[in-house]
């Protein structure tokens, strides 16, 4: 009896510390999670005698954490059941006027860069491409605070704000299947291109396919492209000079390659055509043969042109004439004249509104470009009527939104940050969580664990922001003036224009236009005139460093002591980026251009003999035109292209991530090395690691 009694008891504390605590899943055991929730289920790998163990990645953003009800019996089942709880939502990204929370993130090395997480945005909504559901229904719109979703009503549906296309003119970046469900973008990821593609379920957009592509970053208009038909069986897709690939989604084989010039693609609204605009040249691929294309000459490689909804008229536009053709023959099937006969200049748009129904949004700039006359046509391309048009004076014209039929309001930048593309005059940490932000017109000093910020803005007049002070240009026909908030004079110069301040505001570098020379305060004399424009600037306590372009590849470094005034150092090279660093001992950084090998130098100047040495030669995937040095040794280095390569000081160890979308004008370190600011045209992000 006692020893049945014990066992009782015995089997009760197994059970109640089967309750009171959670169960451990190994490695190897399956666990279905129920559909459209988020969890982090916990697993553990089979530990040995000595081994590590592995620390898991935290999620950037918050999810819910599941809980685990363990059967009535003491060996756990291989299917849990889970218990959700309310999802808690990230405090991260901060905006400006919300203090940031200090979690207690991580020093940055490259080490850690995966854990690498947003956690402060000031991103201006500009938009950049658009695609319209083959139904006519649905239009995404990206731009450089993410992807939006409209209806026809001009109504936002949603908003995601991890999804991006490249900043640069092209044709398609962004393509939508039949119904919206479904939807692919060209972008780049860690300084590569990527294709991806995202099923949507109301608001939500999940990555269904991440695929590379292979091609150089130029920049240029239609750098890259994408298109996935109506009815998702197939994806196109090109970068750079990599040949266009089209790809079955099923079997996953490809089905064309294309290795010619290529400015655009797109599959018809039916899906039983692909189109490849090359130049001047359509091409049109039966997409059940992929085998012998129809073609058709534009009249100029810039004609826009549009697909019928039922995919049996191509519309293009000329200066004065509107023309539809048969796509199955490819035959004219009707013209139309559009007054007045002598607008040569007018730029089309042009959409369907149903298949037979043709809008037309013309242009026609005045030649300042500050003010456009508007043609808004509708024409019936059965019987060539015209159901109306009429002419308008705009300066502000949105053809988007008139061939949509509806308004299309993105969110506005909360913040005193200045708006819209630019190149920043100043960016950098005053202390740990004070950056200073100073675009040409405004000037923010902004402390980002309290959300307090101090702005000053000059619409008419170029500022200049020192660490505590704000400055401003004042042009006058025969002088310019560099004066304080008071109006109080710092430097004057001829009639020229002022390039860059050092951190206290006593030395200015000036754009005279053949030469950049070197100010100081009280002084009517240049200190240091050099030949050419500026392109890099840095400085320490006592000497400051300036690089400028004298002819096309021909560079001059030049090195001021601050005390004297005086040059104590020149030296001419080929070939130069724009970053240039200084370090507080005097130690010089710069990259160069070794056209030979493709590859990009870090080199460096010693203090005191001067000596050059490589540092190290870096691969890099678009031209660098930023980069900064914590005070941990470590650089980090802004592209053309919106990535980031984070790299020791040695060179030995490097990682890349994707900062922005457009190029990294300006790159910041928090001097305790925990926060990397980035600036580019979409606004400003600060980055760290989660701990």
């Amino acid at each position: 009896m006692k020893i049945q009694t014990a066992l009782i008891v015995l089997i009760l504390a197994v059970l109640l510390s089967a309750c009171n605590n959670p169960i451990v899943i190994p490695a190897n055991v399956a666990v279905t999670l129920p559909a459209n929730q988020d969890f982090i289920v916990s697993a553990t790998a089979p530990v040995t005698p000595g081994s590590a163990s592995v620390p898991v990645e935290p999620s950037a953003t918050a999810t819910a954490t599941a809980t685990i009800t363990p059967s009535p019996t003491a060996t756990p089942t291989e299917t849990p059941t889970l218990t959700p709880v309310p999802t808690h939502k990230s405090p991260f990204p901060a905006a400006q006027g919300t203090p940031l929370i200090d979690s207690g993130f991580q020093t940055i090395s490259v080490d850690n860069l995966q854990l690498f997480t947003l956690v402060f945005s000031a991103l201006e909504s500009s938009l950049r491409h658009h695609a319209i559901s083959a139904d006519g229904q649905k239009l995404f719109l990206s731009s450089s605070n993410g992807t939006f979703l409209f209806n026809r009503a001009g109504e936002m549906l949603a908003h995601w704000r991890n999804i991006f296309t490249a900043d640069f003119p092209c044709e398609n970046c962004i393509s939508v299947n039949s119904d919206g469900s479904r939807f692919a973008v060209i972008t780049r990821n860690s300084g590569a291109w990527e294709a991806q593609v995202y099923d949507v379920q109301t608001d939500q957009a999940t990555l269904a396919l991440a695929l590379p592509v292979e091609g150089d970053f130029n920049g240029l208009r239609n750098d890259a492209s994408i298109a996935i038909s109506p009815d998702n069986n197939f994806l196109a897709f090109r970068a750079g000079t990599a040949p266009l690939r089209v790809i079955d989604l099923k079997s996953g084989l490809q089905v064309l390659g294309y290795d010619r010039t290529v400015d655009g693609i797109r599959f018809t609204p039916d899906g039983l055509k692909f189109i490849i605009h090359s130049g001047q040249e359509l091409l049109f691929y039966d997409t059940s043969t992929w085998k012998l294309p129809g073609n058709l000459l534009l009249p100029r490689a810039d004609t826009p042109f549009s697909i019928s909804p039922n995919g049996q008229l191509l519309a293009i536009a000329m200066p004065t004439k509107i023309r539809a053709y048969s796509l199955e023959n490819l035959q004219i099937k009707r013209e139309i004249n559009v007054p007045p006969g002598n607008a040569n200049t007018r730029q089309w748009e042009i959409a369907f509104a149903d298949d037979k129904t043709l809008n037309g949004y013309g242009l026609r700039w005045d030649t300042l470009h500050t003010s456009a006359t508007v043609d808004n046509g509708q024409w019936d391309l059965d019987t060539g009527n015209v159901i109306r048009f009429d002419t308008t004076t705009e300066p502000s014209p949105d053809a988007l939104a008139a061939l949509w039929g509806a308004a299309l309001p993105l969110p506005a930048a909360k913040g005193d940050l200045e708006a819209g593309k630019t190149a920043y005059q100043a960016f950098r940490f005053i202390s740990d969580g004070f950056l200073l932000v100073n675009s040409p017109h405004s000037a923010c000093w902004m402390k980002l664990f309290t959300a307090e910020t101090t702005c000053f803005k000059d619409p008419d007049h170029i500022l200049f922001a020192s660490d505590g002070n704000t400055l401003k240009e004042v042009l006058d026909i025969s002088s310019t003036s560099l004066v304080d908030r008071s109006e109080a004079l710092v430097i004057q110069v001829g009639a020229y224009r002022i390039a860059a301040i050092n951190r206290s505001g006593e030395w200015a570098l000036i754009d005279t236009g053949s030469s950049t020379d070197l100010y100081t305060k009280g002084k009517k004399l240049p200190q240091e005139s050099v030949k050419g424009l500026l392109q890099g600037f840095a400085e320490n306590q006592q000497l400051i460093v300036f690089s400028a372009r004298e002819k096309e590849n021909t560079f001059t470094i030049t090195v001021v002591e601050k005390a004297t005034g005086n040059g104590i150092y020149q030296k001419k090279d080929n070939f130069l980026y724009k970053p240039l660093l200084m370090t507080a001992d005097g130690t010089i950084y710069y990259l160069q251009n070794e056209l030979d090998r493709n590859q990009t130098v870090l080199n460096v100047i010693e203090p005191v003999n001067h000596q050059i040495s490589e540092v190290t030669r870096l691969a890099l995937p678009a031209e660098p035109v930023s980069m900064t040095l914590s005070s941990t040794g470590l650089f980090a280095i802004g592209q053309k292209d919106g990535s980031v390569l984070v790299m020791n000081r040695d060179g030995g160890q490097s990682a890349s991530f994707q900062a922005a979308t457009s190029a990294i004008d300006r790159l910041a370190f928090s001097p305790d090395g925990r926060f990397l600011a980035v600036a580019s045209a979409e606004g400003v992000r600060v980055f760290a690691v989660l701990p």
